[in-house]
């Protein structure tokens, strides 16, 4: 069960927080399990209402947090064991159930901060849509599809990126660990649930698992192109959404082939042959004002923000 698969992850986190500086939704740590006692429906004490606050910020129908288990918290902890994979008449909360909650509670943290300064960081940007005429004026020709340094933040990046973090590996780095020895795209180094956004409209052809990728989701555009995002904590789009430049795609993660969390950004062109993704991304969101038609006073193209 989802779980006591999720026990691991506590363990973990507890063996990094005991050397790492951890984040502020991790400040106080997971609370200590009370007992069995005091986790039952007609418990009333302080850490029934705890709990109760914990599933209400995670969106719970739980009216007040009083620290009494009535009828609405036992509906709401069988609907969280439900939505995570477990059957449970919700009546009575063990260790497993205590530590799911809280961990849930602190992912649900980090992505309200991510999504926070992701709006932040896009707030004041200019994004252009271009064209390829428009590429060979706006983008400075030594720039075209240049590589970033190697620990670059991605928001100093003068084109859009689907996540705020560290440049990690980028396009045909060279290196063991990759299939035929060349990378086939571009790794952003990121804390798990970080927000993953799209920066380019399109439709989701595929959201599952896929070997070395793990969690994916492929996002196909207008002119046949495809991009994928891999490696994810956890797959918010569907198949058959179409996201629109800023819409969640998913939460950075390890998931497949992974020595850490970071988002792999790959993209492939209509023949689903693999591209340089600078070269992708610099012709739809590169972060200038668009360039304009000789013969109009007006822009080409709309500059949008995400």
């Amino acid at each position: 069960m989802r779980l006591k698969r999720r026990l691991v992850t506590l363990t973990i986190t507890g063996i990094l927080a005991s050397t790492l500086s951890i984040s502020p939704a991790f400040a106080d740590g997971i609370p200590n399990y009370p007992g069995s006692a005091a986790l039952q429906t007609g418990a009333e004490n302080s850490a029934v209402k705890k709990m109760q606050a914990a599933l209400i910020e995670l969106g719970y129908d739980i009216p007040v947090s009083n620290g009494k288990y009535g009828p609405a918290t036992t509906r709401a902890v069988s609907k969280f064991y439900f939505e995570n994979g477990d059957i449970d008449d919700g009546t009575s909360v063990g260790p497993l159930g205590w530590n799911e909650i809280f961990i849930a509670l602190d992912e649900q943290r980090a992505v309200n901060k991510s999504e926070k300064e992701y709006e932040e960081a896009t707030k004041e940007e200019v994004v252009a849509q271009l064209n390829p005429e428009q590429v060979a004026t706006v983008i400075p020709e030594e720039q075209r599809g240049k590589q970033p340094a190697r620990g670059a933040s991605s928001k100093t990046l003068p084109y859009k990126m689907p996540v705020a973090g560290q440049i990690s590996a980028v396009y045909n780095q060279k290196g063991r660990r990759w299939a035929g020895r060349r990378h086939d795209g571009i790794d952003i180094r990121a804390p798990r649930g970080t927000v993953i956004k799209a920066v380019v409209e399109g439709k989701v052809t595929f959201a599952g698992w896929q070997k070395a990728y793990g969690r994916l989701i492929i996002l196909e555009h207008a002119d046949g192109t495809t991009s994928w995002y891999a490696h994810m904590s956890k797959r918010v789009a569907k198949k058959g959404d179409v996201l629109m430049p800023g819409d969640t795609i998913g939460l950075v993660g390890a998931s497949g082939h992974t020595t850490g969390s970071h988002l792999h950004f790959e993209t492939h062109n209509a023949n689903g042959e693999k591209t340089n993704p600078v070269t992708w991304l610099q012709s739809r969101v590169w972060k200038v004002e668009p360039a304009t038609d000789p013969a109009a006073e007006t822009p080409v193209t709309e500059s949008a923000t995400n």
